[in-house]
């Protein structure tokens, strides 16, 4: 199981840059080993400063059925500033990605691990909220 991070940047300046250490602590946690690993990507959506947000919160992206990436989508507030604010909001909306993680991905057909990949979720917001 792995933790890989993307997504859609448009924050710049200290809000970026606070994002982007983030991002790097993400995706250094639980690497992933092989293309045979499947993977929740905790895709970061920041904002223009001068737009709304499309959605606030946290989404679910669809799943393919061969698919073994698992995209979960997460609105950045603006005014994070500091990578100590991204993380903290960050384990603050990490549960409900587990909980997408658990309930979303397919149960039928083919049996996804949901629950070895929520836990890989649950142990990251542990290792931020150690981290500040």
């Amino acid at each position: 199981m792995a933790i890989s991070t993307g997504g859609i940047v448009e924050d710049w300046g200290p809000p970026r840059l606070a994002l982007e250490e983030v991002r790097k602590q993400v995706a250094n946690f639980a690497p992933r080993q092989s293309d045979q690993d499947y993977v929740v990507d905790i895709a970061f959506r920041s904002w223009h400063l001068n737009r709304e947000p499309e959605f606030t919160g946290v989404q679910a992206a669809m799943v393919g059925r061969k698919q073994r990436r698992f995209i979960v989508w997460h609105s950045v507030p603006k005014g994070l500033n500091t990578a100590a604010a991204v993380r903290t909001w960050l384990a603050s909306v990490l549960p409900e990605t587990a909980r997408l993680v658990r309930e979303y991905l397919p149960q039928k057909s083919k049996s996804y691990p949901s629950e070895q990949l929520a836990a890989e979720i649950d142990g990251l917001r542990e290792m931020l909220l150690r981290t500040d």
